[in-house]
């Protein structure tokens, strides 16, 4: 009896010490699969990281689009509409018709 007893108790201790090994290696794979998920080259945190970043390319794509749009209705303003023309050549050239007068007005010295 005292041998069956013994092997009964061999074997519990087996099986405890592979349960504890099982749990432990568990827990490792637990953890470098966590660790892996979150922060290895392709984790979450990267994805996170990259979803920004496309909203921004997304925002700056659309305002690019937008100004390319306005720059477009101002070429062709400028191309079939003498009006346009007119005006940036009196603003940016500083160009006057004939027989115009033009005032320049100085700012004195100590007024703002």
């Amino acid at each position: 009896m005292k041998r069956s007893n013994q092997r009964r108790e061999t074997l519990k201790a087996r099986q405890k010490r592979r349960w504890r090994l099982s749990v432990i290696g568990g827990a490792f794979l637990m953890s470098y699969f966590t660790y892996s998920f979150l922060f290895d080259s392709m984790g979450f945190m990267k994805y996170l990281s990259m979803k920004r970043t496309q909203v921004q390319i997304t925002e700056e794509i659309k305002a690019l689009q937008e100004k390319n749009a306005r720059l477009r209705k101002d070429i062709e303003a400028v191309k079939t509409d003498p009006i346009t023309v007119e005006t940036l050549a009196r603003e940016r050239l500083g160009m006057v018709r004939k027989d115009e007068t033009v005032f320049f007005i100085v700012p004195e010295a100590g007024r703002p």
